[in-house]
C-alpha cells in the first residue's frame, strides 16, 4: 500500500437546527483569539435565502449571543473578485472578528476569500495555487444551504476575475472553514431545479475524487458511500422536496464530497466545467451534471476495477459499463441541457479546451488529459447526445 496523508481541517457539526449553534460558536472563536479588540462579525449570504425564517432565527442567534453583526449580499453564481473585495473592505471598515458564510459554495467561496483579504490583504491573484497564505485567516464559520459544493469542507475557494473572465484557485490549509455547521433543514426550499444540479456536483466531486491519481484507501471508503447516498436518494430529493431522509442523506453526501475533493483534488471534469464557467458565467452544478457521463465514458478503459466499483455503489451488477449507464440514465432522469442549451457556441471550443487543459488539477486525472482530449469531449457534449456504454 502506497503512503498517503489524510485530513479534515473542519470541525463538522451536523443535525437538523445546527444551523442555530451559529451564535454561540462564532463568539467562541473571537473570545478565544489573542486580538481582543476585534469583536462582531460580518454574515456573507446568498441574497436568495434573505426572506427564510430559518436565516431569521440565524441571526436571532447571533444577537442573543451579543455579537455585533452586518450581512453583505452582494455574492453572485460563479463568485466574483468586485465582490470579494467589497466584503472584504466591510469586514476591515468595521473590525470585524469572525466570518460567517450561509448559502451554497459561491458564497462559502466569497467568504472565505473575503476572510483572506481581510487578514492578509493584496489581490485574489496573490494567492492563486496551493499554498500561499502567510498564516491563519479570521475565523470562519460557514453554514451550507445547498447539497452541493462541499465547500464547508475543503480548503481552496474559486473566484472569477471578472475583467479576465478566468477562474482563480485557491487553496491553503489555512483556508479552511473552522467550523461547519451543516444542517439539512436548510435545503428544504430549495428548487427542485436547483437540487438536481447541485446534487449532480457532489456525484461528480465523488466520482472524481475516487478516481483521482491522489486517491487513498481512506477517501475511496468516503467516496463510495458518498456516491451510494446520490444514487440511492436524489431522484427522491428532487421530486419531494420534504422528504428529510433524502434531504440528510444527500447534505451528508455533500460533505463526504468535499471531504473527499480535498483530499485527493477534483479532475477533468471540473476543469472543463471552470473553463466554461468562467467564459459564459454558466452554473458550475449544472455543468459537471452535463460533462460527468462524457468523461466517464473516455475514462472507463483505463479503470475498469474501479468502475466496477462504483456501479457497484449505484446497486447495479458490478459491470464497468454499467457506472456510465448508471449516470447517463439519472441525467436523462433530471432532464438537463445539452452545452449548446447553456450558451456554449462552438468557435469557443478550442480555447476552452486548451484553458481546462491548464487547470491545476488536470495531472489528478485518472487518465492524462490533453487539450485534444478536452476537444473531443467538448464535441461530443455539444451535441446533447450519449449512447449507452
Amino acid at each position: 500500500m502506497a503512503n498517503f496523508i489524510f485530513s479534515i481541517p473542519t470541525q463538522i457539526q451536523f443535525g437538523a437546527d445546527i444551523s442555530r449553534q451559529a451564535g454561540p460558536v462564532t463568539k467562541g472563536l473571537i473570545d478565544s483569539r489573542e486580538d481582543a479588540s476585534k469583536k462582531g462579525a460580518l454574515v456573507i449570504l446568498d441574497p436568495g435565502i434573505k426572506g427564510n425564517a430559518w436565516f431569521k432565527d440565524i441571526l436571532a442567534c447571533i444577537q442573543e449571543n451579543d455579537l455585533q453583526y452586518q450581512t453583505f449580499d452582494e455574492v453572485k453564481p460563479n463568485p466574483r473578485d468586485e465582490d470579494v473585495y467589497r466584503a472584504a473592505s466591510v469586514i476591515k471598515d468595521n473590525n470585524f472578528g469572525a466570518v460567517i458564510a450561509v448559502g451554497g459554495g459561491s458564497t462559502i467561496d466569497t467568504a472565505k476569500t473575503a476572510a483572506l483579504l481581510a487578514t492578509h490583504g493584496g489581490k485574489v491573484s496573490d494567492y492563486a495555487g496551493w499554498g500561499k497564505l502567510p498564516g491563519p485567516i479570521l475565523p470562519l464559520v460557514v453554514i451550507p444551504t445547498t447539497a452541493g459544493s462541499g465547500s464547508e469542507a475543503t480548503n481552496w475557494a474559486v473566484i472569477t476575475e471578472s475583467l479576465s473572465h478566468s477562474k482563480v484557485a485557491i487553496g491553503d490549509r489555512y483556508l479552511a472553514p473552522l467550523v461547519a455547521l451543516v444542517d439539512p433543514i436548510l435545503t428544504i426550499s430549495l428548487p427542485s431545479k436547483l437540487t438536481a444540479a447541485t446534487g449532480m456536483d457532489v456525484l461528480t466531486h465523488s466520482i472524481e475524487a475516487y478516481l483521482s491519481a491522489l486517491s487513498s484507501p481512506v477517501n475511496d471508503l468516503l467516496a463510495l458511500e458518498a456516491i451510494r447516498l446520490v444514487a440511492t436518494n436524489l431522484r427522491q430529493a428532487v421530486t419531494r422536496s420534504d422528504d428529510m431522509k433524502a434531504r440528510e442523506a444527500m447534505m451528508l453526501a455533500s460533505t463526504l464530497g468535499g471531504i473527499v475533493i480535498n483530499n485527493a483534488d477534483v479532475a477533468g471534469v471540473h476543469c472543463l466545467s471552470e473553463s466554461i464557467g468562467g467564459h459564459y458565467d454558466a452554473p458550475h452544478g449544472l455543468l459537471n451534471a452535463i460533462l460527468l457521463p462524457y468523461f466517464m465514458m473516455h475514462w472507463r478503459k483505463g479503470c475498469v476495477v474501479r468502475f466496477t466499483h462504483i456501479a457497484e455503489a449505484f446497486g447495479a451488477g458490478p459491470r464497468p459499463d454499467e457506472a456510465v449507464n448508471q449516470v447517463i440514465g439519472l441525467n436523462q432522469f433530471l432532464k438537463f441541457p445539452s452545452l449548446v442549451g447553456v450558451g456554449v457556441k462552438q468557435q469557443d471550443l478550442q480555447q476552452l479546451a486548451t484553458t481546462a487543459a491548464s487547470n491545476v488539477s488536470n495531472s489528478s486525472n485518472p487518465i492524462p488529459m490533453t487539450a485534444s482530449d478536452y476537444l473531443l469531449i467538448l464535441e461530443q457534449a455539444m451535441t446533447g447526445r450519449i449512447s449507452q456504454a
